[in-house]
């Protein structure tokens, strides 16, 4: 299979912004061409992880399994892609050798926890307790099984981009060529990194939840005392100036952490030898604990 795979896309227009009596091709090497994508495979990452599992095979009412994962990845490409689309349409770095693009991957998660598991009272016929009762009562105590999933994990990576196309673009690319600005760093300008990573967090304010601390944050509030807007305060951080890129690190915060926690409860009533009936009851995130993805 060939390496690479290339191919121009072009039209032509009378829409030049070109002054009278320069040349067609004074910005442009080829004028006939507004951009061409190339497709590669050339894109690099790597994933290291630590996984641990412990289960518990159905013994005595319990059955369980949990993993834990510690990992980090790499690349030079923004994230996976389709096959239609190029990692070169999704780079940091236009016009700079490709491994200036190697950072943190977006799909990167430090750490993760899931364990899930079921129990099964030990009450009713066959159990440790009221094992000889009588039938009406072995309908009522027995046939009790309860479950649980539970799910945590480090947040998500992100970080303060400019909302300006100044030389880099990590795309995807536009229609007609141009960079996604929203997807380029940030300038720190009156703030440093280290202290702008001590301010992200959750804040809780009467007013409402913040991941970056209000205090330096510009807000407005509606009548009823709730947050109408906020915005980093003014000077700390900028768009990079025209042909530079923005020194805010691409990647380099987490988002908030993410809990959730499953449970269940069934009851199995035996109507014959062969036959059961089954109520089930779930309740997704019963502890109502509130997650920002």
């Amino acid at each position: 299979m060939a390496s690479t795979l290339a191919f121009n896309s072009a039209y032509r227009t009378n829409r030049e912004s070109v002054a009278v009596g320069l040349p067609a091709n004074f910005f442009v090497a080829n004028p006939n061409a507004t951009f061409a994508r190339v497709l590669l495979n050339d894109a690099k990452s790597n994933y290291n992880a630590l996984e641990i599992e412990l289960r518990r095979r159905f013994s005595h009412g319990l059955q369980f399994q949990a993993d834990y994962t510690w990992s980090k990845a790499m690349g030079d490409a923004v994230d996976a892609q389709g096959n239609n689309q190029s990692d070169l349409v999704n780079r940091l770095s236009l016009h700079l050798p490709k491994r200036s693009d190697y950072r943190r991957s977006t799909q990167d998660q430090t750490q993760r926890f899931v364990a899930n598991g079921i129990y099964e009272l030990p009450f009713g016929n066959g159990h440790a307790f009221l094992n000889s009762s009588n039938r009406f009562v072995d309908r009522i105590v027995g046939g009790w099984t309860t479950g649980a999933i539970v799910t945590w994990s480090t947040g998500v990576p992100f970080f303060i981009s400019s909302g300006r196309a100044t030389f880099n673009c990590i795309g995807p690319l536009n229609a007609n060529g141009s960079c996604t600005p929203a997807n380029n760093g940030a300038q720190l300008a009156g703030i440093s990194f280290a202290d702008f990573k001590n301010n992200v967090g959750l804040f809780k304010t009467a007013g409402g939840v913040f991941f970056i601390n209000p205090n330096i944050l510009d807000i407005t509030y509606n009548a009823a005392g709730k947050v109408a807007t906020s915005k980093i305060k003014a000077g700390l951080i900028t768009a990079p100036a025209p042909g530079t890129f923005g020194n805010f690190p691409i990647n380099s915060l987490d988002g908030p952490r993410y809990f959730n926690f499953d449970f269940s409860v069934t009851k199995r009533i035996p109507i014959t030898e062969r036959v059961r009936f089954e109520i089930k009851a779930t309740a997704i995130n019963i502890l109502n604990h509130p997650n920002f993805i």
